[in-house]
């Protein structure tokens, strides 16, 4: 009786992961920006972001992801994409200030349709999201197209195969569990090398991954050049 009273709020959260709605995803919502900054950060250390880039945030969330490339395109421009209206409306309150001055933007939108013209960004960038993709190789033929030629693609995810050659007691006692059942519910967790195959097949070029398979649930991050 308690597992199964405990089961049901756990799945109301793991379901707003994918697509946070209502007051739970709201909350859900807050959770993943404050959960999911060290990962953010240690992702845009791998972009290479100048001052003046254009940059869009597939998946955007809350926002925290736009806020932290806005800090670093004082002379460029960041947008944000989300298909939870919850989501977009908290990313807006984020990035009131940049919005305020036509540095950001957040619209609703979906992976498979973004709604912008080819070649309007020198990043494309998906923090944790790319698992949650109807059809991934879909999303990535919409970052590739909406890119300028050389612009970059970066896909970082917090949970990938990394982590199973040297796991962490967290990713041995929790990570196994979390992971079995993320699989069991559609989730497909991929390795560094599944996702820059996949990039290579959506027509990027000087693909590469880069990797902290102890933290969390094995950080991975792809990238690659249009």
């Amino acid at each position: 009786m308690i597992g199964t009273l405990l089961k049901k709020p756990l799945e109301v959260v793991e379901s707003n992961f994918r697509q946070p709605n209502g007051t739970a995803g709201q909350l859900v919502g807050h959770l993943m920006t404050l959960q999911h900054r060290s990962l953010t950060v240690w992702a845009i250390e791998h972009m290479e972001v100048h001052r003046s880039h254009r940059v869009l945030d597939v998946g955007c969330g809350g926002g925290m992801a736009v806020k932290l490339l806005s800090e670093r395109t004082p002379r460029g421009f960041v947008a944000g994409v989300d298909y939870s209206m919850d989501m977009v409306s908290q990313a807006v309150r984020r990035n009131a200030d940049a919005i305020a001055r036509n540095r950001a933007e957040i619209q609703y939108g979906d992976s498979g349709d973004l709604p912008y013209g080819d070649a309007s960004f020198d990043h494309v960038s998906a923090i944790e999201t790319f698992y949650f993709w109807p059809d991934p190789m879909r999303g990535l033929a919409e970052a590739h197209r909406v890119l300028r030629p050389g612009g970059q693609v970066a896909i970082t995810l917090e949970m990938s195969r990394e982590a199973g050659a040297d796991p962490s007691l967290v990713q041995r006692f929790f990570g196994r569990r979390f992971t079995e059942r993320s699989e069991r519910d559609g989730l497909h967790i991929l390795s560094g090398a599944e996702l820059t195959d996949m990039l290579a097949k959506a027509g990027f070029e000087d693909v590469r991954f880069v990797c902290e398979p102890r933290r969390s649930l094995g950080w991975v991050c792809a990238l690659g050049r249009k």
